[in-house]
């Protein structure tokens, strides 16, 4: 009896011992690539990196870790501290799922998109989000951006009329996603480096106006939007006190539209819908907004893109009345560009 009964706790063991392999396994390989990248070293590499990233993430929100712990060995150096910055925003936890995803060819390495995570600061409608990982040739991770979705990546992707067309529109998400990312992780060297030195930027804000009344009758108050307008300096200051004072920042973008300049190669116009949120600190009782951000940026330095205008138009009112409709947001069409 006792022989069995030692039997028997050895086979639980046995088996304890197994799903823990299988469960590490399991794990170590959630992420892979199906298309665009042939079997091989460099695919390896690349593969690994992003399971040891995952796992890094997802064992250090677990752990409720301040810091995440990423291997020096798979990353570039400005990779590493921008994931830092982005974990102090807000820890990350990669969901237990497979991701089977295609490798695409950037001018500056690799690409891999779609990787969800879960934002753990952020609220339970937004959480859900996707990375995109890009690579040195050598298969480093050198860059972590969030995401636009996937289906708007392709939707940019398939407007393309050439294969120049294509390249730079490409240039066009990474820097949007980048730009995004930079705002979430409250890094103000990055979005000022972005910012052109003229840079026109254009902040709406609705007021209510009271209407001329001559006959002595009440009259009701109407929405009326107003625009200020600021340079750069005065605009990275403001940011500047906005990140100070909140812990927690969390921007979303979506209804992305991108357009080519009809007049200058390297000059482009994208729309999108801007979801803005501060948390609750002791220094911020918090902050949220929806608005229409249109941005004009120039491509002439491949490599660094620079914004030379950004406009922001509120969506809503404070009552969740409509007071911008799509037909009103501004548009390359209204800016003289010149060289």
């Amino acid at each position: 009896m006792k022989t069995n009964m030692n039997n028997m706790r050895h086979l639980i063991l046995v088996l304890s011992l197994l799903l823990c392999t299988a469960a590490t396994v399991n794990a170590q390989d959630q992420f892979s690539i199906n298309e665009g990248l042939d079997a091989g070293k460099l695919k390896s590499t690349i593969e690994n990196n992003v399971n040891s990233f995952i796992n890094a993430m997802t064992d250090a929100a677990e752990r409720q870790q301040k810091k995440v712990r990423l291997n020096e060995n798979q990353f570039t150096s400005q990779a590493i501290e921008d994931v830092k910055m982005m974990w102090k925003n807000s820890p990350m936890s990669c969901p237990p799922v497979r991701i089977r995803t295609r490798c695409l060819n950037t001018s500056s390495g690799y690409q891999v998109r779609g990787i969800p995570i879960d934002i753990l600061n952020a609220d339970a409608n937004n959480s859900r989000q996707e990375l995109t990982i890009d690579f040195t040739r050598e298969g480093l991770i050198s860059n972590v951006a969030i995401a636009i979705e996937m289906h708007r990546y392709d939707q940019i992707m398939a407007d393309n009329h050439s294969s120049l067309d294509y390249a730079r529109r490409q240039k066009v998400v990474e820097f949007i996603e980048n730009f995004r990312t930079a705002y979430n992780r409250r890094d103000l060297p990055y979005i000022s480096s972005v910012y052109g030195e003229n840079a026109l930027i254009i902040t709406g804000r609705v007021i209510k106006e009271v209407p001329n009344s001559t006959d002595g009758t009440l009259t009701t108050l109407t929405n009326k939007v107003v625009y200020t307008r600021q340079n750069k300096t005065e605009y990275i200051d403001k940011l500047r006190t906005i990140f100070k004072r909140n812990s927690y920042v969390n921007v979303r973008f979506e209804d992305i539209e991108v357009v080519e300049s009809r007049k200058y190669d390297n000059i482009y116009g994208v729309t999108l819908k801007q979801y803005w949120h501060t948390a609750p600190s002791a220094k911020s009782k918090g902050y949220s907004d929806v608005g229409y951000l249109f941005l004009i940026i120039d491509f002439t330095n491949s490599e660094n893109p620079l914004v030379q205008v950004r406009t922001w138009q509120p969506y809503l009112d404070e009552h969740g009345n409509i007071v911008t409709t799509p037909d009103q947001v501004y548009h390359l069409g209204m800016f003289r560009l010149s060289r």
